[in-house]
């Protein structure tokens, strides 16, 4: 009996290893489309808008407040248990750069565990308001009004997607690639592409809940800008590295994937000048 459940239970994480190495032969191959896409310009382009327009983030302080002093002791406490012994290890692998990854090590880990305990709770309403308040004055007031009107039960459902939250084989993921952060830039290279990757998509769940997209829409749409989300997830991921502070990266991460959405439906309605029925135009290739 016991064998059973030991053959049952290597089944999921055998498969979940031969995801990653196939996610990252795709990433790798994706790379140069990724680069040459300069989608990883609108996570930097998010942090230029927010400086430029504060008001986004003062209408959300009271969440962002709250959530930057969860990340601060969150941090503090791994650093105050963790950092020293993650700095001697690695330091006995890497040498002189073990104090510097071991701090990047503790930016990921209070990454993982500020998703798991805080984001969810404090900060999904606030980063909706943000990605609609963006997209809005980029262009986009009729896409908001309309699936605000239209399409809330699908928008609702999709609040903490762009939070780009860890939840079962999400988690399992981030903590399985964790340990290449030990591999000095070659290690922490792939362990971004691997989840940025993953993630990438997640920060236009808003935008497609908008749009109406069911599930098969929103995979051909990913499907045909595979490279571009790849390049915003990696670009996104790195901000949100950053201690403590990654938190607001959060914040104008989310700005940033406004702004692309919006540029992302001018372009649409160019080719399809019907707003209204872009999420069903799109539906309807997928079928």
């Amino acid at each position: 009996m016991s064998a059973q459940n030991k053959n049952t239970d290597a089944k999921p994480r055998t498969g979940l290893i031969e995801e990653l190495k196939a996610e990252a032969a795709s990433a790798a191959k994706e790379s140069g489309a990724a680069l040459a896409s300069f989608a990883w310009l609108w996570p930097l382009r998010g942090v230029l808008y927010t400086a430029t327009h504060p008001h986004v983030l003062l209408a959300v302080r009271g969440p962002l407040l709250k959530a930057l002093g969860a990340s601060a002791a969150l941090f503090l406490a791994l650093a105050f248990f963790t950092y020293l012994p993650q700095a001697a290890l690695l330091s006995l692998f890497t040498g002189p750069l073990g104090p510097l990854l071991a701090l990047a090590l503790l930016g990921a880990e209070s990454l993982a565990l500020l998703t798991l305990l805080a984001k969810p709770l404090l900060l999904a309403p606030a980063l909706e308001r943000v990605f609609d308040t963006t997209l809005a004055a980029s262009g986009a007031r009729t896409l908001v009004a309309h699936g605000k009107t239209t399409r809330a039960a699908a928008a609702g459902s999709t609040l903490l997607r762009p939070l780009q939250a860890l939840s079962g084989e999400g988690i399992v993921r981030y903590l399985l690639t964790l340990p290449l952060n030990a591999v000095p830039v070659l290690g922490t290279a792939a362990f971004l592409a691997l989840n940025g990757r993953a993630a990438g998509p997640g920060w236009h769940a808003r935008y497609f809940a908008l749009k109406g997209f069911d599930a098969p829409a929103r995979r051909g749409f990913v499907a045909r800008h595979r490279p571009e989300y790849t390049a915003f997830g990696v670009a996104a991921l790195l901000f949100n590295f950053v201690p403590v502070v990654g938190l607001v990266f959060t914040f104008t991460n989310t700005v940033g994937a406004a702004l692309w959405a919006a540029r992302l439906e001018a372009e649409a309605n160019v080719i399809d000048p019907r707003p209204e029925t872009a999420g069903e135009t799109e539906t309807a290739k997928t079928q």
